[in-house]
């Protein structure tokens, strides 16, 4: 008999929480969509959606830079390594922030925590956002770290932070492949789902 996974009292009260909205969203006559995918699959899609824009980022920096992208030095790895660790978690604060300006309760309404088999930060919103405003926090890490740590590095010349806006870019491949699912929608809620990647749509027809 496979062994049940041991729910921790704090995400037993987000899945509580889930159902609770679930519910008075269906009470009220909207119809639910389930849009999760795999975590294989959102690994999968990160050569889809994230991998591309690395490529390009790489092949800009080299024909606009005197120097190449590959450059690095030991010293510069190892705060690297420090960087990109920090960046995870602040991946995940970030997604918390941009969600928390949209929600009623603001931050208390979401919950940061760690997924301990795999030592993976993440970040759940507990209440039901607009299309619009449910990707404005699922992708600000991708802006913010990827994007604009890219900029940051463009300017200063940095390979250090060109290497950690590539490796959050890659990062944010997952996000990106889930909110592909947000442009099927409009007039809908999207509840952040508890335990799998994506969401569920609330729409009223």
């Amino acid at each position: 008999m496979a062994k049940k996974e041991k729910i921790s009292p704090a995400k037993q009260r987000i899945i509580d929480n889930y159902e609770m909205q679930r519910q008075m969203l269906i009470k009220e006559g909207y119809e639910e969509r389930l849009e999760i995918i795999s975590i294989l699959k959102a690994n999968l899609m990160v050569f889809v959606t994230a991998l591309p824009l690395v490529i390009a980022g790489i092949v800009f920096w080299g024909v606009t830079k005197k120097h190449g992208a590959f450059s690095f030095s030991i010293f510069d790895g190892i705060w690297f390594l420090l960087l990109y660790f920090g960046t995870m978690f602040l991946h995940e604060v970030l997604h918390g922030l941009g969600w928390s300006i949209w929600t009623k309760e603001g931050w208390k309404s979401i919950f940061l925590g760690v997924m301990w088999e795999s030592l993976t930060p993440y970040c759940h919103c507990k209440e039901p956002l607009t299309p619009g405003k449910y990707m404005f926090g699922g992708l600000l890490p991708f802006v913010v770290l990827g994007i604009g740590l890219y900029v940051l590095a463009f300017s200063t010349d940095s390979l250090l932070i060109l290497w950690l806006s590539l490796f959050n870019i890659l990062g944010a491949g997952g996000d990106l492949a889930i909110m592909l699912h947000v442009f099927k929608y409009r007039n809908a809620y999207l509840l952040d789902h508890p335990t799998e990647c994506g969401f569920a749509a609330f729409e009223c027809f």
